[in-house]
């Protein structure tokens, strides 16, 4: 059995790659520039790369779940 959540807590207010990063800054303490490669190949993994500087309301909620 497997769970989907119908709430992805993205900050809206932020990017998609600001969001990926966010957290590896704040609490991995990673510099930011790591991070933001980090993030990026995340986001090439799941084939949303094109995305990165879009914010959460400009996404389907399916690409959300992914970013």
């Amino acid at each position: 059995m497997g769970m989907v959540f119908q709430h992805f807590e993205l900050f809206p207010h932020l990017s998609i790659i600001e969001n990926l990063t966010l957290a590896q800054v704040k609490v991995l303490k990673r510099d930011k520039a790591a991070a933001r490669d980090k993030g990026l190949k995340l986001l090439e993994r799941v084939g949303l790369s094109a995305h990165a500087n879009k914010f959460p309301a400009q996404l389907s909620g399916g690409q959300q779940r992914w970013g």
